[in-house]
């Protein structure tokens, strides 16, 4: 555990003790780097609290008082469900967020029974499993109980990320175009889409926010192609040859795994109708 992880989890700690005495929140959750131990010198204080009935701000305001608090803001929320703290103390940005307790229940079945995929919700649950309790550890494990990530979220995953543009098939004409910035865009988003893919057979929750500290994120995927980090980076670092049939191994290589263990999920590689799958060229009509 970094210095600054270790500093951002004791002023954490402090924040939570105040807050239980003078809000009453039923639970308190660390997320972001200071939970999972990546905090560094640019690191924010991320914590969510959580309530029976909405936060009273003068109780909000007794707990600030504590502290020697900068540069405060509130934010309400748009559904009055809760509000959001954010000030700085001691140098440390802290960011709290405060939320109803029946509102925040709502947003895990939004995702585990509508199967709404929504990136911020799959931030919110991305958070609940990574995030360091610091209090209502009973409530928290029945929340992560809750949103367990069963076989339908796979398959409605999969369904969402299986989504490759064919940069392969088109090589040859896009070269020959000023499509650079077109390129790049397509990289980026294949890159989320195997690794939304592969988050998903390792019932992993993943929302593209995990890029701000991706090998951090990637080491956890104990399903996925060899070398992950290193490979998608070369996406971006190689030349346009050599990326393109990186990108073209990475989406074959994925597709495997996915129909394995998947086998009654069709997995098509096709652009407008017309079959592309890796290996796969357009040629020229002259």
């Amino acid at each position: 555990m970094s210095d600054a992880t270790a500093r951002v989890r004791r002023l954490a700690r402090r924040l939570a003790d105040t807050y239980v005495a003078h809000s009453q929140p039923r639970a308190i959750l660390l997320v972001g780097s200071g939970a999972t131990g990546n905090a560094d010198g640019f690191s924010d204080l991320d914590m969510l609290l959580y309530y029976s009935e909405p936060p009273d701000e003068v109780r909000l305001a007794a707990a600030r008082d504590q502290f020697a608090v900068e540069r405060f803001r509130g934010i309400p929320w748009p559904d009055e469900t809760g509000c959001s703290e954010r000030y700085s103390i001691d140098g440390i940005q802290c960011q709290l967020g405060h939320a109803v307790i029946e509102g925040w229940k709502r947003e895990i079945a939004r995702v585990v029974d509508d199967l709404e995929l929504d990136r911020a919700l799959l931030k919110q649950l991305s958070g609940l499993f990574e995030g360091l309790p610091l209090h209502g550890e009973d409530l928290i494990a029945q929340w992560r109980l809750r949103a367990a990530y069963t076989e339908r979220l796979q398959r409605a995953m999969v369904e969402k990320h299986w989504n490759f543009f064919p940069w392969w098939y088109y090589e040859e004409k896009l070269r020959a175009r000023d499509a650079t910035v077109w390129r790049y865009d397509v990289l980026v988003q294949s890159a989320y889409d195997i690794v939304g893919l592969l988050a998903a057979l390792n019932r992993i929750y993943f929302s593209t926010f995990e890029f701000k500290r991706a090998d951090s994120f990637l080491s956890r995927l104990e399903v996925a192609p060899p070398n992950l980090p290193a490979r998608l980076d070369a996406l971006f670092d190689a030349d346009e040859p050599t990326s393109t049939l990186e990108l073209e191994r990475l989406v074959e290589e994925t597709r495997a795994l996915v129909a394995d263990r998947f086998p009654d999920i069709d997995l098509p590689l096709e652009w407008g109708g017309t079959p592309t799958p890796p290996g796969s060229r357009e040629a020229p009509w002259m």
